[in-house]
């Protein structure tokens, strides 16, 4: 039985330094300038980051999918080299995500450090699509292995998407070889990946 691209998705968050800026759009919580009672100054607008609008993005699109299909569907996040989460159903919900993001912190716009890289995220990203799920585990025989990444950056020209793109294809052949060479290890073996770019 071969499981749709979308039995599993791999959100890769972009932390990098540039997604510590604002995004110019303003978070709404001056109540009192709302009344407009004399003589009050309102305060100043406090501006959502880009990370801020990814992460309400990539939210936004889980609960979505855990409304409308509860257990079917599975989401992991990463970001650089760390998952948030896993494929398990007690992992499968936004408050488990949302308290990862809340222990690793915003992006620093001063670190130099390589660990959040995109590279990195879309390895990993890669990785984790080789991790069966419970419903893979039950029967790695006849469930094919499938899987879509959706990678939240920026880039600034196209040679980037394409180097992006060939990080992607060149981690997914890598792994589906050593899937393929792997007869002794049957649940790895059986475990392949595809992947649907977005």
């Amino acid at each position: 039985m071969s499981y749709p691209v979308d039995h599993k998705t791999v959100f890769v968050l972009d932390r990098s330094p540039l997604f510590a800026s604002s995004c110019n759009q303003s978070i709404e919580y001056d109540v009192l300038s709302k009344t407009r009672t004399p003589g009050i100054i309102p305060a100043a607008p406090i501006m959502k980051s880009l990370w801020t609008c990814n992460v309400e993005v990539m939210a936004e699109y889980m609960r979505i999918v855990y409304d409308i299909f509860p257990s079917k569907k599975l989401i992991r996040v990463v970001t650089g080299s760390q998952s948030l989460n896993g494929w398990t159903q007690k992992d499968q919900n936004i408050q488990h995500v949302m308290l990862g993001l809340g222990q690793i912190g915003p992006p620093n716009t001063t670190s130099k450090d390589d660990d959040y890289s995109m590279m990195h995220g879309l390895s990993h990203a890669i990785e984790i699509l080789c991790e069966p799920t419970e419903i893979q585990a039950e029967d790695m025989d006849t469930i094919q292995n499938n899987g879509r990444i959706i990678c939240l950056t920026s880039v600034k020209s196209e040679a980037q998407v394409r180097m992006l793109e060939e990080c992607v294809t060149d981690a997914l052949n890598q792994h589906n070889k050593l899937a393929a060479a792997s007869d002794s290890n049957p649940a790895y073996s059986h475990n392949t990946a595809s992947d649907n770019w977005k």
